[in-house]
């Protein structure tokens, strides 16, 4: 009786596999319930911990340098809110850097913070297969000067 039920299982699992069900036609990314690349498929999110203090969360955003070449930036939000940059890029490994630039209140425009400031690292290198989505997350703790990147 084990022997069979290992069987079924298999079968189960191989038709799961192979894209077969009772739906007719699930694939692997759907089984597994992965997304599949649109208009992205490379995703990069920042923002800082240990903020502890509101009148010290100023207005940031990143500029983001795919490659060592510029290719955007990120919305604006106060530090301690994601900031978000979508691209697609080619599936390849990659050299990711970024800058950090934050609101002078007094000039009303934004300034590229001192290099003590920036995160630190502020690169990754990181690949992309074809048909995935990399989402990239750097969590800069501002107490420690100190950038983590998932």
């Amino acid at each position: 009786m084990k022997a069979v039920n290992y069987c079924i299982s298999c079968l189960m699992v191989l038709a799961l596999l192979c894209g077969v069900g009772c739906s007719g036609g699930n694939s692997i990314r759907e089984a597994l319930n992965l997304k599949k690349p649109g208009a992205y498929n490379f995703k990069f999110v920042g923002y800082d911990i240990n903020v502890t203090n509101p009148e010290m969360d100023r207005r940031s955003y990143y500029k983001i340098y795919l490659d060592k070449i510029e290719e955007g930036r990120t919305g604006i939000g106060l530090e301690s809110q994601d900031k978000v940059f979508e691209a697609t890029i080619e599936p390849n490994r990659h050299l990711l850097t970024v800058e950090k630039w934050v609101l002078d209140e007094k000039n009303t425009k934004y300034i590229k913070v001192n290099n003590i400031e920036q995160p630190r690292p502020n690169y990754v290198y990181f690949g992309i297969n074809a048909g995935r989505i990399v989402v990239i997350t750097l969590k800069n703790d501002r107490l420690d000067n100190k950038a983590v990147f998932d």
